[in-house]
Formats: C-alpha cells, sequence, structure tokens
C-alpha cells in the first residue's frame, strides 16, 4: 500500500495557464470571502464508488479496488459514535481482514498491540504528514490515516465552520494538512480554487495561481501525465481548457514544493481523494523532478517522507 508503486506512463507535460498569472491574482482578494465548503455526509460512500470506476482498466486495480474497500468502512466508522483511535482501528481490522495483503496485517496485529500512549503518538504524527518509514509498523499506517480522517471529517462536520482570513497552508478547521486542490466553477462563472483537507476533508478557499507552501505566484508550472510521444498543442487564449489535464500538478520553482490540482471543470465526476489516489504517477514523476508534494493523502504514505 506504500512505496512499491511503478509509474504506468512516463513523462509529464507542461500545460497552459487558462489565463495570465497577474489577471488572475488581481481575483485573490476576493476568493478570500468565499465560505469553507463542508464535504457531504456519504463523502466516503462516495469516495469508494469513484476508485471502483477508476479502477477499470487501471494499471493500479489492485490497489485502487482496496482504497475502495476501505473508504467503505471509513463511511460506517463516519456514521457511527465517535470512537477512540484504537477503536476505529479495531473496527477497520475487523471489517477489512479478508481483503489485506499479509504484510500489512502482520503490520496491522503489531500497530493494534501497541499501548494507549504509543498509539496516540503515532497518529499525532501521522496526522500532522511524519510517520516512522522504515519500520515493522509502517505497512498498516494508512489504516491509521483512514480511521483517523474518519473520525476528523465526522468531529469537524459538527463544529460551525470559520471564516477563512487568508490564504491559509493548513485547514482552518483542524490545523490538517492539504491533501490536493479543487477547481469548481464558482457563481460568478468563473474558476475558483479550493484545498481539501487531509483529515477533516473539509475545503477552504484559495488564490487561483499561488503556491500554497511559500505563497510564490510567478515561478509556478502546471504538469499532467501523457505518453512520451504525446506533442502538446499551440497555446489558444481563446479555449484555454483545450490542452489542461483533469488532475494536474502544480510545481512551484521558489520553494520546489508539488501540489495535486483536480478539476470538476473538465471532469464533474471528480473526488479529490479517489482522483489523487489515481494519478500517483503523476506525484511520482514530480518528485524525480525534483518537487516535494505539499501535503498527503493517508491512504498512500510514500517510504521516505520529506
Amino acid at each position: 500500500m506504500a512505496n512499491n508503486l511503478k509509474a504506468s506512463i512516463s513523462t509529464m507535460t507542461p500545460t497552459q495557464p487558462i489565463l495570465p498569472a497577474e489577471q488572475i491574482r488581481a481575483g485573490d482578494a476576493p476568493l478570500m470571502s468565499l465560505p469553507v465548503l463542508r464535504p457531504p455526509a456519504d463523502l466516503f460512500a462516495r469516495r469508494a464508488d469513484r476508485l471502483l470506476r477508476l479502477a477499470d482498466g487501471h494499471a493500479m486495480a489492485g490497489f485502487l479496488r482496496l482504497c475502495a474497500a476501505i473508504c467503505q468502512q471509513q463511511q460506517a466508522l463516519h456514521d457511527a459514535s465517535r470512537l477512540d483511535p484504537r477503536a476505529a482501528l479495531e473496527k477497520l481490522a475487523e471489517a477489512l481482514t479478508p481483503q489485506l495483503p499479509v504484510p500489512v496485517q502482520a503490520a496491522l496485529d503489531l500497530l493494534l498491540a501497541q499501548d494507549a500512549a504509543a498509539l496516540s503518538r503515532l497518529a499525532e504524527r501521522l496526522i500532522n504528514g511524519d510517520y516512522p518509514a522504515d519500520g515493522p509498523l509502517f505497512a498498516a499506517l494508512p489504516l491509521l490515516g483512514a480511521a483517523l480522517q474518519a473520525q476528523a471529517t465526522r468531529s469537524v462536520r459538527q463544529r460551525p465552520l470559520p471564516e477563512p482570513q487568508s490564504q491559509e497552508p493548513r485547514c482552518p478547521c483542524c490545523g490538517g494538512l492539504p491533501l490536493a486542490s479543487l477547481l469548481l466553477r464558482g457563481d460568478s462563472g468563473h474558476a475558483q480554487r479550493y484545498v481539501v483537507c487531509s483529515m477533516c476533508s473539509h475545503a477552504w478557499p484559495v488564490g487561483r495561481v499561488r503556491c500554497l507552501s511559500c505563497g510564490n505566484s510567478r515561478d509556478l508550472h502546471y504538469y499532467s501525465l501523457a505518453a512520451r510521444d504525446y506533442l502538446p498543442p499551440e497555446p489558444d487564449h481563446q479555449r484555454p481548457h483545450q490542452a489542461r489535464g483533469a488532475r494536474e500538478v502544480e510545481a512551484c520553482d521558489q520553494c520546489h514544493g508539488a501540489l495535486k490540482q483536480i478539476s470538476l471543470l473538465l471532469d464533474a465526476d471528480a473526488e479529490a481523494g479517489a482522483d489523487d489516489l489515481a494519478s500517483l504517477a503523476l506525484d511520482l514523476l514530480a518528485g524525480e523532478a525534483g518537487y516535494a508534494r505539499i501535503g498527503f493523502n493517508p491512504l498512500f504514505l510514500p517510504g521516505d517522507p520529506a
């Protein structure tokens, strides 16, 4: 479930900006007045359904189907009474044991054998994108992340929404790290950009062209997956979405951070968590090009976190 992924498509291709950066930056202030978005109550069921559809014909079909099974159990956790991390993890283990690879099951047994204090320390580290990447517990940590994500989503959905004050690199609801950014069409008809939290699944508004990590708005590049022999068309500003990908990575040449960008403008069925998992090859290629992922997806933990 972690670091044995191989990219089936072997190159990234740059995609043209929709508008000049200066023009989009001028809209940063109005974006900050947009509200935080709550996830739907059936978020994890929807994510599971999307993963199953994306798995058909995908090079990582087995991985995506396992993630779908995890998401189905996350929905059950979300709908149940609040549980502590151990109880939530035990629920996941009970439901998923027949589907788990042997190394994951062995690591899960060790994880469940940790005392309350040790498990709490692991959970706190994982929420902040930090984890032991080379120990016997590693293969089961995505399941701990899944339990924490389901519980955080349920908890924060019951609270009043905060007012975003500025472009924030962490979730204004729970302090979680980003999972991916999401493009959607606003009431004005123009694209709006939100960042989805890796833990509570709420989404907060950010500037359309601006690095979430360092605030840079100039040295940004957008890449999508393509075959080696792909030749991008010449830019056409009359049809700016022509050469865009529904799943891209925004790469910053100032801090060398990279954030996945999922476009509902180009794929109305896209779902941030599912489409991020289905495009992990893009993250690997971005890493090979020298860009480090901003944030993380709890269901996929690389073996060497930054």
